[in-house]
């Protein structure tokens, strides 16, 4: 067997048993281990943000992998449920032939209908099931994001408070100090204002500083 065609004998196994869930739920896993990764790899970037970054990526496509699951399947049902040989046919067809008032007419249409739902029901199944994922992807995974991940990060951040650093003039380094100081230090890259004054004066004083 030549390469070709076991290549070929695979796309095909894959294309038939492949669903719309298979595909993002493949895609959220990688998102979840490429991105978190990735970020962290980021030497730029402060390590408490990175960290940040990495967890609320990688929790975001935890939650999105099984609900990517839930919606297609809950859709993939409905779509079953609805091939149905009611759902392609006369409305008072159906209930004559569910009645038991049976005529040749009734019986034409009914198995006309049965036969138009076999043929559809895979295509229901489908097309239902791509709409129920791409409906998860648009508004169920950010609503349960936000519940979930805002109050997680919240906690995460309280407990771990960067500390605020601020520039000092003396350095122009971050430092903890504060950034107010009455006494500026004297060196060679910082002189003494001599316009200034540091004593203290009460009351309003007019043409000078």
């Amino acid at each position: 067997m030549s390469i070709g065609n076991l290549l070929e004998r695979i796309c095909t196994r894959l294309g038939e048993k492949n669903k719309a869930t298979y595909v993002v739920m493949a895609i959220a896993t990688v998102k979840g281990i490429c991105r978190p990764t990735f970020t962290m790899m980021d030497k730029k970037e402060n390590p408490v943000t990175k960290k940040y970054t990495a967890i609320r990526e990688g929790l975001t496509e935890l939650i999105a992998i099984p609900v990517y699951w839930a919606s297609g399947e809950l859709a993939a049902k409905l779509g079953k449920a609805l091939a149905k040989p009611k759902y392609f046919m006369d409305k008072e067809l159906y209930k004559l032939h569910k009645a038991g008032q049976i005529t040749p007419d009734v019986e034409k249409a009914f198995n006309s209908a049965k036969k138009l739902a076999e043929n559809n029901k895979a295509k229901l199944e489908t097309n239902l099931m791509f709409i129920g994922v791409c409906t998860a992807a648009l508004f169920v995974i950010p609503a349960l994001c936000s519940v979930a991940i805002k109050p997680l990060m919240g906690v995460i951040q309280k407990n771990h408070k960067p500390e605020d650093k601020r520039l000092d003039v003396n350095t122009l380094r971050e430092t903890s100090a504060p950034l107010y100081n009455p006494y500026f230090q004297h060196n060679d890259n910082l002189k003494y204002l001599s316009s200034f004054n540091k004593t203290s004066v009460s009351g309003m004083k007019v043409g000078g500083v």
